[in-house]
């Protein structure tokens, strides 16, 4: 979406374009964590819609390799797409530890609902938020551990244990120190106990092993989230855990005109908003391939996150790409705009628009409003196309 969206903006008419999806619908993934809070199912964009208002052709199905020397790429269904620029953008594969799991890209909302509807009839009362070891991203786990933390005491839920058990060193410890240490106040108010540096091992019904050390916990349910390993597409080169190797601008080594983007990549921090980026510096280096007047600047991560508590959400920011000294960044206003989880710069936009808001929260009063400064020369410069000024 991202890479349709920038392309379209940056090339305009230059590139054809043409998706395949194994989707019906785009969702934002990233807010399926607040599903189980409220009563209105997301519903998702149509990708047929989307395709269709920026003049690409879609086609849904499922990529099964890619024949570089031919320039195809071929379906699971045995359909070729020809192709002189290819972008993958084809996720992680999850892979469970347990059985017993939960939440995942929403696909488990109700499994989530239903935990909620026994926690407030007193039917069960501790709940494990349990990080995996290996590539993952742990932010919808402490969403979902404070959310509930509220949901609790807001229907006078006493004597509820909830813990939340994972392998980083700090809670949320790739957004720095700053964000830690208030994320961890968070999780103390809240009532959350905290263990670091652990892992969670099921040992019996109702136990909850953590090591290393002699530690057991009793348990109800386990929350937890799949361990990520690369999605393997014949015809594409991996690593050892077939993840897939990209330059600074996303190009695959020894494979011309073959990008990727995204959970894919070998970039170690998965997360929507720095696949947008990636997607953002794939599309600058096809725009100016195509004649664009873009000068393609290499990815640069910079980490974006909404914390989701029950209450006034947290915007965690931090610059993953080097520098002087620890950036991290935690505030109760919003760091961007439009505050989405997915910050993306023509996809939030876009999902604001079609929303009808701005993001998950709204404007301030004008009373309590706080003035930003805002270059809009570059902005409207690479506006995607139906945004209005």
């Amino acid at each position: 979406m991202e890479t349709l969206l920038a392309l379209r903006a940056l090339a305009a008419d230059r590139v054809e374009i043409t998706i395949l999806a194994p989707e019906a619908k785009f969702t934002n993934r990233p807010m399926s964590v607040d599903e189980p809070f409220k009563p209105k199912r997301v519903r998702g964009l149509k990708l047929a819609d989307v395709a269709k208002e920026f003049g690409a052709a879609w086609q849904r199905g499922t990529l099964d390799r890619v024949d570089h020397e031919r320039r195809v790429a071929v379906t699971g269904e045995g359909d070729e797409l020809p192709y002189d620029q290819l972008v993958l953008a084809v996720g992680a594969r999850p892979e469970w530890e347990w059985d017993a799991k939960s939440y995942c890209d929403g696909h488990n909302g109700e499994a989530n609902r239903l935990l909620l509807h026994q926690l407030r009839e007193g039917r069960i009362s501790r709940v494990a938020y349990v990080k995996p070891p290996g590539p993952s991203w742990p932010l919808p786990l402490y969403d979902l551990a404070l959310k509930t933390a509220a949901d609790c005491v807001a229907h006078g839920r006493a004597g509820v244990e909830l813990t939340l058990v994972t392998p980083e060193e700090e809670p949320l410890a790739v957004f720095g120190h700053a964000v830690s240490d208030a994320v961890r106040r968070l999780l103390e108010n809240g009532g959350i106990a905290l263990h670091t540096s652990s892992y969670g091992v099921m040992s019996q019904e109702g136990r909850l092993d953590m090591s290393p050390g002699d530690r057991s916990i009793g348990i109800d349910r386990v929350v937890t989230e799949p361990q990520l390993t690369g999605p393997i597409v014949r015809g594409i080169p991996f690593d050892i855990d077939r993840f897939v190797r990209t330059d600074p601008h996303g190009r695959v080594p020894g494979m011309e005109g073959v990008f990727a983007a995204g959970d894919a990549t070998t970039f170690p921090v998965k997360h929507g908003g720095l696949a947008a980026e990636q997607a953002d510096a794939v599309a600058e280096v096809i725009a100016a391939s195509a004649g664009a007047d873009v000068d393609p600047q290499p990815f640069h991560p910079v980490l974006r996150g909404v914390l989701l508590t029950g209450g006034p959400a947290r915007y965690l920011r931090a610059d993953l790409g080097g520098g002087a000294g620890d950036d991290s960044m935690i505030s109760a206003q919003a760091l961007w705009w439009p505050p989405n989880k997915i910050a993306a710069r023509y996809l939030a936009p876009y999902l604001s628009r079609q929303t009808g808001a701005a993001g998950d929260v709204h404007l301030p009063a004008d009373a309590d409003a706080i003035h930003v400064e805002v270059d809009l020369g570059e902005l409207l410069d690479r506006q995607p196309a139906g945004w209005a000024h």
